[in-house]
Parts: C-alpha cells; structure tokens; sequence
C-alpha cells in the first residue's frame, strides 16, 4: 500500500491494474489466435464485455462514480490499442465501440463539478490516443468523447456556462460551441438536466439546438423544448409558445416521445396541444389529439375515476360542441358504462352550448343521449321528438 493511501483507495488501484492486465491477456489471445479473423474478433467482444461488466460491477455509479470512469477509461483505451486486429466484418465491433462510448458519456454527465486532476488528465490523454488509434481504422464513435476530453471538465466549456445561467453570449460563439459538441451530447447533457430536475436550463439549451440551422432535422430538440416548457410554464405563458405549432408536427413529436418510451411527456404534450384546440374551438386534428389522449391518458391512470376526472376537466375548456363529442366517444371507448352519467352531463353541457341556429347540432346531441341511454323510453321519446321538431321547423 502507497503512503497515505487508504485501504478503499488500495483496493481500486489493484482491481484497475488487474483489469487492464486482463485486457492486454485478450488482446494477445486476439493477436495470437488460430481462429478465423471473424470468429477471433467476434470471441474477443464477447470476452472483453464479460470482463467489463464483472469488473465495473464492484461499484454503484451513485456511490462510486470516479472509480468506474478509470474502469471505462481503461477499457476504452484497451479496445482501441485491439481495433487493428479485429475483423472489419465483425459488426460487433462498432457496435460495442458504440455503446462503451455512450456508457462513458453518461457517466461522465453524473459526475461531482471536480474530478481529481490526475483522474481526468488520465481520461484525457487515454481519449486523445484511443481517439487518434481509432481513426487509423476509419472508427469515430469516439469523437464524443474526444470532445469532452478537450475541455477542462465535463460542465466547465464558457459558452455553455454562460448559456445555462441565461447570460446570452454571443450567437457565432454559440454555433461554434454547438457544433463542437454534436446534437448527441447535447441530447445527453439536456436529459441529464430534466432528470436532475433542472428543467428550466434544460430548456434554454433545448432551445438553443433547436434554433440552430446546422442541427435542422436532428435530435428533436423542438419537442424536447415543448416539453419542458409544458413542465414549467403557466398554461397561459405555454398557449402562447405553442401558438405556432401545426398540430400534425405536434402529432409527430407525440408519436416519437411514445415510440422513445417517454408515455408521461407524450401525454403532457398532447394535453397542451390538445387544450389549445379547445379553448379556441378548433377542430383541426382534434380528434386525433383526443384520441391519443385517451389512450396515454389510460395507461398511465389506470383508475376510471381518474380518467373521468381529467375528461371532465377537459369538457370545461371547450368552445365547440364537436370538442365535447370527441371526449363522449373515447370515454365510451375506454370506460363504458361507468363512464355514462359523465356523458350525459357533457350533453347537457353541450346543449347549453348550441343556440337557436345550431339545429344540426342540437339534433345529433339527441341521437347521442339517445344512444346512451337505450333503455330508458321517456329519455329516447323526449330525444325523437325533439329531433322531429327540429327537422319539422328546419
């Protein structure tokens, strides 16, 4: 043991100098291996990830962070110094690469503001060499992390400070930071700031990338925005940034948060879009809002009073009787019969809605509070004999 080294810190050092001794053994197994150049490199994947992941299991990335980043530091480095003598038809290859890289990034994100000098001269200088190895080989999945390795810490690039705390620095400088980093990272750094729940500068850089014309089409940096202002935001500030959005490109940002796994924000984005169809009584896509509503809505809530709940609410918002059709339908659809004294108060609500020159209107609430309630004849008599009227004056 080193003087002045603690027990705990002994034994990090021995199990990282076990572990790069177990890469550089892969290696020269690679190097030395009676195996096809296919068959070789598809073994060494396999045995190196082992490796990795009995090693890196010895620490919780909440609990020991700074440990793990020398376990990906060294097994970047190890797979890199290897990559010659792996098979270009070996797609495990890049893909491994690929997901070491990201696994770093990540972790790096999670890191306290300081990490110890020696530490991150290490990641440093192991990045620039991996980095360098790789693109002999025509390999860039490293460029990530070759970005961060430039710069004196993970959070610590000017530009970006000066983004997050609001500063406005200027707009070449930005671009010029943006472009550095790539719309993966910037990804990566805004989900890392909505998870540690500083959405409002989550915002801001979301913002910032979706702005930039070099990112058009990447990395769905508009829905990202949308989505934090719609956990931030009063509904009146959040109406009047959604104000300009054609509702099929909200429909679209829907659908990728869904296809992502993000339900909760898929559902926070639809009900803002989906409210303001209603407070101004437009029906474009407005059924397809509330249908995907209804459905988002369901799986997250799973209690039918929940559910009509928020349908009442949404009811109390509309302009348009279509609007207030729409929600009798789903809830129809997805709670039945529990749902139905709801539903006849939105045909109440409805009627009160409609004036004297609204009788095509009045006539199809009657054939819905009909259809409701099948059963009862005084209610389905008082229904025909309106719509008769109505047709009669019509």
């Amino acid at each position: 043991m080193a003087e002045g080294e603690t027990e705990k810190e002994y034994d990090t050092r021995k199990a990282i100098e076990e572990l790069r001794e177990r890469f550089q053994g892969l290696t020269t197994a690679l190097k030395e291996s009676s195996q096809s150049p296919l068959e070789a490199s598809l073994h060494f994947c396999q045995e190196f990830c082992q490796v990795l992941v009995e090693h890196a299991g010895r620490w919780k990335t909440d609990e020991d962070p700074l440990p793990l980043l020398e376990v990906y530091t060294v097994a970047i480095l190890s797979f890199a110094k290897a990559a010659s003598c792996l098979s270009a038809e070996c797609e495990n290859v890049p893909l491994l690469l690929e997901k070491l890289a990201l696994s770093c990034a990540e972790l790096l994100l999670l890191l306290p503001q300081h990490v110890p000098g020696a530490l991150w001269e290490e990641f440093q200088s192991s990045m620039k060499l991996a980095h360098s190895l790789l693109q002999e080989s025509g390999s860039t999945q490293l460029c990530l992390l070759s970005v961060l390795a430039q710069q004196g810490g993970v959070w610590s690039n000017t530009t970006l400070s000066s983004i997050l705390s609001n500063q406005n620095p200027q707009t070449e400088q930005v671009h010029e930071y943006l472009e550095l980093e790539g719309p993966t990272l910037l990804n990566m750094r805004i989900k890392h700031l909505i998870k540690m729940d500083s959405v409002d500068k989550a915002a801001v850089l979301a913002k910032m990338c979706s702005e930039y014309p070099g990112y058009e089409g990447k990395g769905n940096f508009k829905q990202t925005y949308l989505l934090c202002i719609c956990m931030t935001k009063s509904q009146e500030q959040l109406m009047e940034e959604i104000a300009s959005i054609d509702c099929k490109d909200a429909l679209e940002m829907i659908c990728n948060l869904e296809s992502e796994g993000d339900e909760k924000g898929a559902l926070c984005l639809c009900s803002a879009f989906l409210k303001r169809q209603l407070l101004q009584g437009d029906v474009y896509c407005a059924w397809e809002l509330t249908l995907f509503w209804s459905k988002l809505l369901m799986r997250l809530e799973s209690s039918a009073d929940a559910f009509l709940g928020h349908s009442k609410e949404m009811a109390l918002l509309c302009r348009s009787v279509c609007h207030i059709l729409f929600l009798i339908k789903v809830i129809q659809n997805e709670v039945g019969e529990v749902g139905l004294p709801v539903c006849v108060e939105m045909c109440i609500q409805a009627l009160k809605m409609t004036t004297s020159d609204h009788k095509d209107s009045k006539s199809t609430i009657c054939k819905t509070i009909s259809c409701l309630l099948p059963t009862d004849l005084e209610v389905k008599r008082a229904c025909q004999l309106t719509e008769f009227l109505l047709q009669a004056y019509h």
